[in-house]
């Protein structure tokens, strides 16, 4: 059987990993901007376990029973593929007490920041913004 190649948002799954009231954001060497750790679905994956499987590629944490907290969309400009691609990402949040160990094609650096201090950066994926633009009032 051969896959039809769709069009419209790639559908991605990323996590609000918490430690400490702190959550952990890498600079992604792709879109070279800050964001929360995520990755694609596969064909015929459920999103926990994209979420899940991606998590512990990325940064070695492993975890159970994440929690939906929303959605954002964007355009993102790839910065190695020199193409711009349109992104849904599905945003969880999870607890960890681990230390990431990140891969280093994922993260160029980490950092351990509050949703506050998230919020105020500038240079951060645009799901990102436009989760905090349609849940305002959002705590984790």
């Amino acid at each position: 059987m051969v896959r039809a190649k769709l069009r419209g948002h790639q559908v991605i799954c990323s996590a609000f990993i918490e430690r400490d009231g702190k959550f952990l954001i890498i600079m992604c060497p792709i879109f070279k901007v800050w964001r929360v750790p995520g990755g694609r679905t596969e064909h015929g994956e459920k999103m926990e376990d994209t979420l899940i499987r991606e998590m512990e590629e990325e940064t070695g944490i492993k975890f159970g029973n994440p929690k939906f907290i929303g959605w954002g969309q964007d355009q993102q400009y790839h910065v190695q593929g020199q193409k711009e691609t349109s992104r849904l990402i599905m945003f969880f949040h999870v607890k960890t007490d681990q230390e990431p160990k990140l891969d280093p094609d994922e993260a160029e650096d980490f950092r351990w920041v509050t949703l506050e201090e998230l919020k105020k950066i500038k240079n951060k994926e645009g799901a990102l913004n436009d989760l905090f633009n349609r849940n305002p009032n959002l705590i984790l």
